[in-house]
């Protein structure tokens, strides 16, 4: 249940000057059971059967949250003449609670009591889920404001404000972070007047401004202990002893992105066409990361800024709405948009190039470098299959590989595909071959490299409006493109092993010579004789393009008439959202985002629910 309650004060000290407090609350409860029963089976195992017993388990959580905001600002606007001031000045103050409260039981034997306090008689068949535990963090900030409008062609404004955040540590605790913006209406000039007449409008913006990111969790300065574990004193002597968990920053401070923005505003035939367009370039500095460190520490991170680092956005967007008919009995108007955004490491602050795992195995996904946008895909690029017509040259090749080196002769050229330590067996035909980037006959972790991108070319949207006398109509559109999608649910539905479903287009596979398939699917392997094939390359990676019709609303106003009912508006409508995708993508949804918005893992799937299709039928009624 979520609950949001506002309340707010107004006193006028002078005619220009007001003094406004504005007190917010939002609040979250959440109650959720869940139980697996013993009647359920459990793998091969039958219901009932001792295993599923073992599997049988019952869950209890609880959820409070509230966050509270405090803001209290002092204005002061003026008008004289063609001049017009407007300052302000404040103080505010927010804090975000968090209490969960997550249990489960096991040890049942039947499904009586299907919740907690049907569970086993053993003390450890009630325990405490992670994630249970209580969360405070704080945020205390001052601010300014001054706006400078002269003879509405010209405007200026300049902002200020302090901002100190309980999640970093007391060394580091505040970021300062000015902005400044300019504007000039030049439609209100006299030669634009005189040269284009008063049925269109422009405005030219710009703007510098300096932001903050404090998106790193709660207590990540804070030194804690690690749950109790066992520690060997003398000869075989466990005792259970807690000691300190990581290596904590206490300089730990905000992450700083700072934008310059122009844009240019158009208002087209007495304002029935309006285009809004915007250039941007932004750098962020002192990146929070979590830095490798030494194991010798006890620890393999540490979570930090790095000095020096800088990554940068740029790119732009423009928005179109134009109001197409319109007559007494119908309207139809339409509106697009479109962004570009280029993204790339300037500088890791002395960091060395950062390698992650964005799938649930255990393999790498991701890597970010300087020179390349964060979070490129990293793996190995299919250069074809291996054919019966390669076995006479993998024979020689091999006749000429030296085992003691892992390498060939200097000098040698290779008869056949290369060969692959990435494999733990040698290549048979139907097997995928990945290529030699360093051309020294072999392929190992020195030929992967960046194969593909999960940031797409461009981003857009599109909306349609329209009515007839009573009845009207609403959809919108969105779609991405040129972005690649990383499946990992291929790694089970291509593997052909026969232990689940499979995709319809692997009967497509190479089988044999006579039966090769489309040449691009590889043969069937088992898990014991992993090939190739298994390793994440381009082959896994998917086409994650879409154009979605988003929604779709019909509806239709009675007309008046019925006010002896005490109704003066009345409007049913029916609602569609996702009405439909267009995609090349084979799996449920290709706006993936696995690991839940990660700068460094983005664009992977792993079976993420997909999207729901809503209808509705609604009515608004005004009195």
């Amino acid at each position: 249940m979520r609950g949001t309650y506002n309340g707010y004060a107004s006193l006028q000290i002078l005619p220009d000057l007001f003094f406004k407090t504005n007190l917010g609350l939002q609040t979250y409860n959440e109650k959720y059971e869940f139980y697996n029963p013993t009647s359920l089976s459990s793998g091969a195992n039958p219901p009932g059967s001792p295993q599923a017993l073992a599997a049988a388990r019952a869950t209890a959580q609880t959820i409070a949250q509230e966050d509270q905001l405090a803001e209290f600002t002092l204005n002061y606007n003026r008008d004289f003449a063609r001049h017009n001031l407007n300052v302000l000045g404040g103080y505010s103050a927010q804090k975000t609670y968090s209490d969960l409260i997550s249990v489960s039981a096991r040890g049942f034997q039947n499904d009586r009591i299907p919740e907690i306090t049907g569970k086993g008689a053993e003390a450890s068949d009630f325990f405490m889920n992670s994630g249970t535990g209580k969360s405070t963090h704080t945020l205390l900030s001052y601010f300014g404001r001054a706006a400078y409008r002269f003879d509405d062609k010209y405007f200026l404004t300049a902002t200020f404000r302090a901002d100190g955040s309980s999640r970093f540590g007391p060394l580091n605790r505040w970021g300062y972070f000015p902005s400044v913006s300019a504007g000039w209406t030049i439609s209100n000039e006299p030669f634009y007047q005189s040269t284009f007449g008063t049925n269109s409008s422009a405005k030219l913006r710009a703007s510098w401004g300096l932001s903050g990111n404090n998106n790193i969790g709660n207590y990540s300065h804070e030194q804690v202990m690690a749950s109790p574990g066992g520690v060997a004193f003398g000869s075989n002597t466990i005792a259970t002893a807690i000691w300190s968990e990581g290596i904590k920053d206490q300089n730990l401070g905000w992450e700083s992105t700072s934008q310059y923005n122009i844009g240019l505003d158009l208002g087209l035939f007495n304002n029935r066409l309006q285009v809004i367009s915007n250039f941007y370039i932004s750098r962020s500095y002192d990146l929070l990361f979590n830095q490798p460190i030494s194991a010798v520490s006890g620890v393999s991170s540490m979570l930090t800024n790095l000095p020096d680092s800088k990554v940068e956005n740029k790119g732009f967007d423009i928005q179109v709405d134009g109001s197409i008919v319109s007559t007494k009995d119908f309207t139809f108007s339409m509106g697009g948009n479109i962004s570009v955004n280029r993204n790339k490491v300037l500088d890791m602050g002395g960091a060395s190039t950062i390698f992650s795992r964005g799938a649930e195995r255990s393999y790498l996904t991701h890597v970010t470098q300087e020179g390349y946008p964060i979070g490129m895909f990293y793996g190995f690029k299919v250069k074809g299959m291996v054919r019966e017509s390669d076995l006479e040259k993998i024979a020689i090749d091999n006749a000429n590989f030296d085992e003691a080196t892992q390498s060939f002769p200097e000098g040698y050229v290779l008869q056949g595909p290369p060969r692959s330590m990435a494999s733990s067996n040698p290549l048979k035909p139907g097997d995928l071959y990945f290529e030699d980037v360093n051309g020294d006959g072999v392929v190992n972790d020195e030929d992967k490299r960046v194969i593909g991108s999960p940031h797409p070319k461009f981003t857009y949207g599109l909306s349609v409006r329209m009515s007839y006398k009573n009845f009207d109509l609403n959809s919108a559109f969105n779609g991405v493109y040129g972005n690649q999608v990383l499946d990992g649910q291929d790694y089970y539905i291509f593997n052909m092993e026969g232990s689940g479903n499979q995709y319809a287009e692997v009967a497509n596979r190479y089988q044999s010579e006579a039966q090769p398939g489309d040449g691009t699917i590889y043969r069937a392997a088992r898990g014991g004789t992993q090939s190739n094939s298994t390793r994440l390359s381009t082959f896994y990676l998917q086409d994650g393009s879409f154009f979605r019709w988003t929604n779709l609303q019909i509806g239709y106003t009675l007309p008046k008439g019925i006010d002896y009912l005490g109704i003066s508006n009345l409007r049913i409508y029916a609602n569609i959202d996702n009405v439909l995708t267009l995609s090349d993508y084979k799996g449920y949804n290709p706006e993936v985002d696995y690991n839940n918005g990660s700068n460094l893992t983005p664009g992977v799937d792993y079976g993420k629910y997909p999207l729901v299709r809503a209808f509705s039928l609604g009515a608004r009624v005004t009195f």
